[in-house]
């Protein structure tokens, strides 16, 4: 059969027109992307920092390196930025979006993938496309792009196109739906954010009940349910084998990750490890964002619970200040926060549109498929899911019982689901609305009662409120505690301070709870006026929903009424819900200015480029230089290669220029620095140099571990054998960074000559500081972690206290004894406690200290001469003599590849400042391969033999270059297939579904 280019346009006009439609409605809302502007993402910037030696290294050698030292000591890049090249699913997955990059590449793929997942179910197109804008300007969406959270985003994208596919399956065309299911989820799970794809399984879960079902009811077909069932699992396997490397490695790689089992059983404090430690990511972490169950009513009213996380001067709501009944109190209220939900932080609101959510409801009185019953159920059990720890029973179960559940944090992503189902149920009502229309017309008392009690509902809401007396539980137990506050507060000013200060004779009881009352009820009014602020704005919120809702209903009943075109019903209904979901959108991401700049938008190239070397990043630069001249030629030629006179005008061209000299930094040395006001939280030192802080979702276990128990102790010496050459200050007043280099950093690589064999995790990590032996000395009590002790070991977190005369001493051991001093805690004749040099004490002849505990040293790790073992290490070394002499020096630094020259006398073992990691790392010495140590409970140590010779590390996965084969094979043969079954439809005259 002849191919007809006419008679294909006119059979498929409609759906082009919805590409247009979509196209010009993501170049008006994203229009500074297309003016050369690139979107502030946080997440894509830590994004930049983190991946930069990544990228350089990959450019300059055309290879995956798979390891990185920017961030904490070293860690694989399987959830930083690993190309699968094998994968064709990643390159497809474009195309929904037209080949645009984000974020309006992501929106254009929202619209197109809701639209392809509507026409699987075989909806009327025109109402596929309202149910595309309705899906795509639901709120959460668009402020998970303005965060940078664009995997998350993509993987959102193609959820509905693998539903709609599963659908057709069962459904419509049991072929397409199968090739169709296994290239979606394909595409789904090639957005590596398998968080969303583990949730999108629930909705596929309900869906599969409901067929089966159906398939056991009135409508049986076991032959259809039993040829779909497996030909989806074979899809889904399929679409497994495809992303098999992505998921095999980062498998692999959780289980050394936050998100696998902690190998460390107790508490920094050292008491037995919390009831919220999980073997995956602890319950307390997972939960830590968790959508208040109250707060679940912002899915049908944006501004219920203020929006998101800003003082009310800096919210949408400040012009609300400047009316009469807010104006006086407007200085002290614009300093408030609008939000008073429970979460730590938000940006906004999840808004699905109050008019899908009426829609929704309709759905569930009027649709008669089952499948309303699986987007319902899944809606439910996801929308409980998010309450998180406010619902923890649920939550608790799933953490512990459901396989994988604990593996994923923010709990609160869930909801992405919930505005998936949702849009769908509407859309199902919509299709039976304009293809059933006297059916509906015969229930409109149905219809009265659903919209009439709907609106009922958002009056009492607005007028009532929902109970949640418009305070955060934070601020409830603030109210509830502040008489007892300010009573403590007043009570420890020295009473002539107080006269002086605030007028008031502490030693007068009335005149004190006089003071004291008028305090409490200034705070309590400053609170009533909040309170009175957040009532108004939340009831605006509901009456807004109440108003949109109404027309909604108005529209509605008037084409059962008067019987309108269909065309004017769903074109009514779509100006409708953009109405009331932009606007919203807009707060979150537009193209206003703030001055000069936008709120939101950047130039692209500085986007790709956004970070500026410090002061200190150019003192470390100099110094490293001044260490080893032959560095400058390299930093300048790699800065001259990289010039490009055609960029010079474009703004971050310094930042391009620095970023090279600063990667040529890199690869030609190996030094770590130390960010403390970035810490865990930024990867902005990482994007200059080899960082032991960053910023990942994902890191390894016993580098947050080592975070845990040393380096929030303040013990220097883990930086010192991470070989932390520099510490990156900044002065808090002027913002100023400084480097302060560390003299103490141990190098590379060093070799030692003690051992200190310890049995578990726990004692090994401990081990890396000091053991301190405390004594009770006094006639008091000395308690230990709530527990009574004449004595102790103690490492410097535990929880000490000494209880003398009812009076409690709080007590922390002094952290700069060496092994064998020793000192005692003392109090003064005033009571204060103290410690005191034992010597200070032999000199004291008048006994003015009365002494409590002593302390003394009797372990003080020294990560130079000594080395932390396991047994199995232990045996290794058992009976041999390390006299430390020789020398070991790095010659060559890759992400991937050490070498170092040595020269020893006799056997020898050498610390190296690497990150152990068991899966990958080889190391060889001449070409013969030996074991790596893990050693100071988490670097490497190699056994060395005596001789000039050369060691080298290789991090080493053969499997990345089999699995990018097997991924390109089984791509290549799904598109192949897919292509052949259009062709043969084709020449068979057959309707391509």
């Amino acid at each position: 059969m002849k191919f007809n280019v006419t008679e294909f346009f006119k059979r498929n006009w409609v759906h082009f027109f919805a590409l247009g439609l979509f196209f010009i409605i993501t170049l008006g809302y994203f229009s500074p992307q297309f003016g050369g502007n690139g979107l502030k993402q946080h997440d894509i910037e830590q994004f930049i920092g983190m991946s930069h030696e990544t990228v350089e290294y990959r450019a300059e050698n055309g290879e995956e390196p798979l390891w990185t030292n920017s961030m904490f000591g070293g860690m694989p890049t399987y959830q930083i930025s690993t190309v699968y090249d094998g994968n064709l699913m990643t390159k497809i997955k474009r195309a929904l979006g037209f080949w645009i990059g984000s974020p309006a590449g992501i929106f254009l793929t929202y619209l197109t993938g809701f639209y392809i997942m509507l026409l699987c179910f075989r909806t009327n197109k025109w109402v596929a496309i309202l149910g595309a804008l309705a899906f795509a300007f639901s709120s959460y969406y668009i402020i998970i792009l303005q965060a940078g959270h664009n995997s998350k985003a993509v993987a959102i994208a193609l959820a509905p196109p693998v539903i709609g596919a599963f659908y057709m399956a069962f459904r419509n065309n049991l072929k397409w739906g199968i090739l169709l299911s296994a290239l979606f989820m394909g595409m789904e799970i090639s957005a590596n954010h398998l968080q969303i794809t583990y949730y999108l399984g629930i909705v596929l879960l309900f869906m599969g009940i409901v067929e089966l079902v159906r398939a056991f009811g009135k409508e049986s077909n076991f032959k259809r349910f039993g040829l779909a069932t497996v030909g989806i699992l074979v899809a889904y396997g399929f679409a497994l084998g495809i992303n098999y490397g992505n998921i095999t490695f980062t498998n692999d790689y959780a289980k050394y990750t936050i998100r696998g089992e902690n190998d460390i059983k107790i508490n920094p404090d050292g008491t037995t490890a919390a009831k919220n430690q999980s073997k995956g990511l602890d319950k307390d972490y997972i939960t830590q964002w968790s959508y208040g169950i109250g707060e679940s009513m912002t899915l049908i009213s944006p501004y219920i619970h203020g929006g998101g996380s800003a003082v009310i001067g800096n919210s949408p709501f400040k012009d609300k200040l400047k009316e009469k009944e807010f104006r006086s109190d407007a200085p002290e209220l614009a300093k408030q926060m609008m939000y008073w939900g429970d979460q730590p932080i938000v940006t906004g609101p999840v808004y699905l549109g109050i008019i899908v959510v009426f829609l929704a409801l309709l759905a569930l009185v009027f649709v008669k498929d089952r499948m309303k019953w699986a987007l319902l159920a899944a809606t439910i059990l996801c929308l409980m899911l998010s309450w998180g720890k406010n619902y923890m029973g649920l939550t608790e179960f799933f953490i512990d019982n459901i396989p994988g559940y604990n593996k994923f944090r923010a709990v609160t992503i869930i909801l992405a689901i919930v505005e998936i189902c949702v849009p769908l149920l509407g859309v199902l009502f919509l299709q039976k609305l304009v293809n059933e229309r006297e059916a509906i017309k015969a229930q409109m008392k149905t219809f009265y009662i659903v919209s009439g009690a709907s609106a009922l509902l958002l009056l009492i809401f607005a007028f009532a409120g929902t109970g949640d007396d418009y305070l955060s539980e934070r601020e409830n137990e603030f109210l509830y505690g502040m008489e007892a506050n300010v009573r403590s507060q007043i009570e420890s000013i020295p009473v002539e301070q107080a006269k002086q200060q605030y007028g008031v004779n502490l030693n007068n009881p009335q005149e004190k709870n006089a003071f004291i009352q008028n305090v409490v009820a200034n705070q309590t009014k400053s609170f009533d006026a909040v309170v009175a602020f957040r009532a108004d704005v939340a009831k605006s919120s509901y009456l807004r929903s109440f108003g949109f809702l109404l027309v909604a209903a108005l529209l509605i009943f008037a084409f059962l009424k008067y019987d309108f075109k269909k065309e004017l019903l769903i074109g009514g209904l779509a100006v409708l819900i953009l109405a009331d979901l932009i606007p919203v959108d807009r707060i979150y991401l537009n193209a206003e200015k703030e001055g000069r700049e936008m709120k939101f938008w950047m130039p692209e190239f500085e986007k790709r480029n956004p970070f500026s070397p410090t002061t200190a990043d150019q003192q470390i630069m100099q110094n490293e230089i001044a260490q080893n001249p032959a560095l400058k030629a390299i930093i300048d030629e790699a800065a001259n290669a990289a010039e490009d006179k055609d960029l010079r005008r474009e703004k971050g061209y310094a930042n391009y220029i620095a970023g090279k000299k600063f990667a040529a930094l890199n690869a030609n040395t190996n030094y770590r620095v130390y960010e403390p006001s970035g810490g865990t939280n930024s990867s902005r030192a990482s994007y200059f140099h080899k960082s032991l802080g960053g910023y990942h979702g994902a890191k390894l276990r016993n580098i947050q571990n080592i975070y845990n128990f040393q380096l929030s102790q303040g013990n220097y010496k883990v930086f010192d054998m991470f070989n932390v050459k520099y510490f990156i200050q900044r002065n808090q007043q002027t913002g100023d960074y400084q480097a302060q280099p560390n003299p103490n950093a141990l190098g590379n690589a060093w070799f030692v000559t003690e051992f200190q064999v310890e049995e578990t995790p726990e004692e090994e990590i401990r081990a890396l500081g000091k053991e301190v032996k405390i004594s009770n000395q006094g006639n008091g009590t000395l308690v230990v972690n709530n527990e009574v002790v004449n004595e102790a070991l103690v490492y410097g977190a535990e929880n000490i206290t000494y209880v003398n005369n009812g009076d409690s001493l709080a007590i922390n051991i002094q952290k700069t004894l060496q092994t064998g001093q020793a000192s005692s805690f003392v109090a003064d004749v005033n009571g204060r406690g103290n410690w005191v040099p034992n010597f200070t004490l032999e000199a004291d002849t008048t006994n003015s200290f009365e002494v409590l505990v002593t302390q003394e040293v009797v372990d003080n790790f020294m990560p130079k001469t000594e080395a932390i073992i396991t047994p199995s290490t232990y045996e290794k070394v058992k009976g041999k003599t390390f006299s430390g002499k020789g020398s070991i020096e790095m010659t060559s630094y890759a992400p991937n590849e050490l070498r170092y020259a040595i020269n020893t006398t006799g056997e020898q073992f050498a610390v190296l400042s690497e990150v152990y990691y068991p899966d990958g790392w080889n190391a060889y010495v001449d070409g013969e391969k030996v074991d790596i140590e893990k050693t100071n409970y988490l670097l490497r140590g190699v056994i060395l033999p005596a001789g000039a010779k050369e060691l080298v590390m290789k991090f080493e996965v053969p499997s990345f270059g089999t699995v990018n084969t097997i991924s390109f094979v089984l791509s290549l043969g799904l598109i192949l297939l897919i292509l052949v079954l259009f062709i043969l439809e084709k020449r068979n005259g057959k309707e391509n579904s």
